[in-house]
């Protein structure tokens, strides 16, 4: 594929075909059976759903879409943008007020959503007057593939926008990115050699996040790829002896948890390597896992690497559709960096803060002058709100900046960086380190596996000792000097991000 001559997604849809034609492009699950389609026929549907929008509506419209990663999902989305329409990607976790919130925000006039949102749809007709057609994946989408000619794609301006994609912040309100043509496009064309139509991808992460449709949709289009959607996360396991993916993009949370079940495993099994069974569990074909969307701790990269499996990671956000920094498979350092920057885009610190100018980067947030001009300077950088630095090309990331803890000396603290020191206890699942009345405080959930196997374990001695380890590590200023023990899991976001804010706190012990 010349990616010189792709300047729009409608572009890349036309090209993948063109390219790859009767090859298997997506895979999934229905029930037991196994469900492919084609390039081609990915194509063909695409100017179908185009088709139909174009029947029924004149000028630009906004399209919102929900539901879990599906070959549905992916023709309502492109359907829309390759006609010259906005896609409006839902988080499938989010509840029906906010449904009804987002779809009023973002100014949609269609809502295609997934089966299993029917029983909310009258309160959100109620409540969403704008919205003129409600398409669910099921038997309405089918009624339009089914009875739509395929249309020839209209011709795009690079600078149409295809995206308003909500974010999920730990704190305010979710601000809706708009991304243009042209970002995507820059974003899946900046890298080189990252995929090989021999390849598969089994694709776990929700597909309205954008790590997820960039680097499994778009790239896998690029590429030739095999798309194998990951129907459940109960199932994962199981999806991986089916698929027998080539190469996985995961977040940490998932690397962490599959390694402890490595370890299970090899404990349960102590003549037969840890590798060997590592192999076994992904299929025995994967060749790199991908990391992004949240600190990967060096000691974790660096396990999966002694296991034979090759692990990288990279860096981004969704205001640059949303890759950064990227993975580099062969650096095996474990140097705690997330990659090195992507071609094309530029980056530098300002008062410790990671600033970026790239084609990739959005045109602003929708109806929001304001948070725009924060996060846009005029000369075209973004403020990514990410504390770091960068050496030999090659980003490190220490913390956020709305979340520094500022103590009454004046000295800045990362409450990231003291966090990332529990990274790896056994006795900890979830930790969370503030400015509490000015005092730096670790406030965490013991692990519950921990507990329950180790009934007769005293956690608070265990914390105390752990937090007097830390305090040795680190600078008089940075020491954790009240600790907090909770009986509830922290709040989180609907991307499992805590939420610094929390309704509920422990009990102080320290």
């Amino acid at each position: 594929m010349d990616k010189n001559k792709i300047k729009t997604l409608a572009d890349l849809v036309t090209a993948a075909a063109a390219e790859f034609g009767e090859k298997t492009f997506v895979k999934e699950k229905n029930g037991a059976e196994i469900v492919s389609y084609s390039f081609n026929r990915f194509y063909e549907d695409v100017r179908k759903m185009t088709g139909y929008i174009r029947s029924k509506y004149s000028g630009e419209v906004h399209a919102a879409i929900i539901g879990p990663s599906s070959y549905a999902w992916m023709i309502s989305w492109f359907g829309m943008v390759c006609g010259g329409n906005t896609a409006v990607p839902l988080d499938a976790q989010i509840l029906c007020p906010e449904i009804c919130d987002l779809l009023n925000r973002s100014d949609s006039q269609i809502f295609f959503y997934d089966s299993k949102y029917e029983q909310m749809i009258p309160v959100i007709k109620e409540n969403c007057p704008n919205v003129k057609e409600y398409i669910s994946f099921g038997e309405a989408l089918n009624e339009i593939l089914n009875n739509s000619a395929p249309a020839d794609l209209p011709e795009v301006d690079p600078d149409a926008l295809a995206a308003i994609s909500y974010t999920s912040g730990t704190t305010g309100k979710s601000k809706g990115v708009m991304l243009l043509n042209r970002n995507y496009i820059d974003n899946a064309m900046c890298q080189d050699g990252e995929g090989t139509p021999e390849d598969v991808l089994m694709s776990v992460l929700p597909i309205h996040h954008i790590y997820c449709f960039t680097c499994d949709i778009l790239l896998s289009m690029r590429y030739g790829m095999e798309l194998c959607f990951n129907d459940s996360m109960l199932h994962i396991t199981q999806n991986l002896q089916i698929f027998k993916p080539t190469a996985l993009l995961i977040v940490p949370m998932i690397v962490e948890t599959i390694y402890n079940k490595l370890k299970a495993a090899a404990a349960a099994k102590p003549g037969v390597p840890i590798a060997a069974i590592a192999q076994n569990v992904f299929g025995g074909r994967l060749k790199i896992i991908y990391s992004g969307g949240a600190y990967l701790r060096p000691e974790l990269q660096k396990a999966y690497f002694d296991m034979g499996i090759n692990i990288a990671q990279g860096y981004g956000m969704t205001e640059c559709a949303p890759r950064i920094s990227t993975a580099d498979n062969s650096d095996k350092s474990c140097d705690g960096s997330v990659g090195l920057i992507v071609n094309g885009a530029q980056v530098k610190t300002v008062d410790d803060e990671i600033w970026v100018k790239s084609p990739s980067v959005m045109a602003g947030y929708y109806k929001d002058p304001e948070e725009t001009a924060k996060a846009l300077t005029p000369d075209g950088w973004l403020k990514t709100g990410d504390l770091g630095y960068v050496k030999d090309n090659r980003i490190f990331i220490t913390g956020r900046k709305k979340n520094l803890i500022i103590l009454s000396n004046g000295e800045n603290v990362s409450p990231e960086e003291l966090e990332n020191k529990f990274a790896g206890i056994d006795f900890v699942a979830e930790v969370l380190v503030s400015g509490e009345e000015g005092v730096i405080t670790a406030e965490i959930f013991p692990n519950p596996e921990f507990v329950k196997a180790e009934p007769d374990a005293d956690i608070e001695k265990l914390f105390r000792e752990t937090v007097d380890n830390i305090n040795k590590t680190v600078t008089s200023s940075k020491t954790i000097r009240r600790l907090r023990i909770r009986d509830v899991e922290f709040e989180k976001t609907t991307s499992k991000k805590i939420k610094r804010s929390q309704s509920v706190t422990g009990r102080q012990i320290g």
